[in-house]
């Protein structure tokens, strides 16, 4: 699969990254970031101008009320030239991805429910998705989310995860590798 979106959008595929062995490797971080991660299927290019990194990351997830399990992603990292855009995770309320949430109170956000702050939330949005963000950023992630943006992540992106960190966007899938 990976072999296939390198050749249809001219990435360069690296194989299996080790950030802490590999000076030449830069880093994917965002939410599933840690020192011991190994990246597989490791590729990066540039799509319509945009820098992009491709890879799968597994972890060792082990929560005290459920059984020791590896967890896959499948992420994809755009550079988007932006510097201003808050910190936010939105979880795409997906049965395969119940590690999200653990890994998001290490990062100090909260699941913020934008209807209880006056902000029209369409159905099913508030169906597919929550929000965490830290409270200073409420006010930007506001305007972000107006109603047509909205019903294009609930009627087309619904399966996946997304976060956006500065000038980066990460998109997470678990149930399958992402389809550019």
């Amino acid at each position: 699969v990976f072999g296939k979106i390198c050749s249809e959008y001219n990435l360069t595929y690296y194989g299996t990254a080790i950030p802490s062995d590999d000076s030449d490797y830069t880093p994917v971080r965002g939410l599933t970031a840690s020192p011991e991660q190994v990246d597989d299927n490791y590729s990066r290019g540039i799509i319509s101008g945009y820098p992009v990194q491709l890879l799968q990351r597994t972890h060792n997830v082990l929560l005290s009320n459920m059984p020791e399990h590896n967890q896959t992603w499948t992420i994809c990292e755009i550079d988007m030239h932006r510097q201003d855009l808050p910190h936010f995770y939105l979880n795409g309320l997906s049965d395969d991805d119940q590690y999200s949430s653990v890994l998001i109170s290490f990062l100090r956000m909260y699941e913020i429910d934008l209807a209880s702050l006056g902000q029209p939330i369409l159905d099913k949005f508030r169906d597919h998705f929550c929000l965490y963000i830290t409270p200073d950023d409420i006010p930007a992630v506001q305007q972000l989310f107006t109603l047509e943006i909205q019903n294009m992540l609930a009627s087309y992106f619904s399966n996946i995860d997304i976060e956006i960190d500065g000038d980066k966007l990460y998109i997470y899938s678990v149930e399958k590798p992402i389809k550019l």
